[in-house]
């Protein structure tokens, strides 16, 4: 893999915080690195989920699972109660206009 560069330090060519005034040079660099750097990661990625202990993961997450069976069955998911407490908050504290 090629070797990526952080350096930020003025007269670099990392592109300025809203990239207007740099030119194409530059922000043809900055995507570059970040091209580099996703072909890395993406790498990366690949390595650890082939490295993975999936009997490891799946016994880790077995509390998770128990804990889902051991409340009453939900028939909602909550979202409607939640936009009716919502609702009386607003109703409660309306905000005053232009804010």
């Amino acid at each position: 893999m090629d070797e990526i560069s952080l350096d930020r330090s003025p007269g670099s060519d990392a592109p300025s915080g809203d990239m207007t005034g740099d030119s194409d040079a530059t922000l043809r660099a900055f995507v570059e690195r970040w091209r580099i750097a996703g072909a890395r990661l993406e790498h990366l990625r690949r390595e650890e989920l082939r490295d993975v202990d999936v009997a490891a993961v799946i016994e880790s997450l077995d509390g998770a699972f128990e804990a889902t069976l051991a409340g009453p069955v939900r028939t909602t998911s909550g979202l409607v109660e939640q936009q009716a407490i919502f609702a009386r908050l607003r109703h409660a504290r309306p905000v005053p206009a232009g804010e």
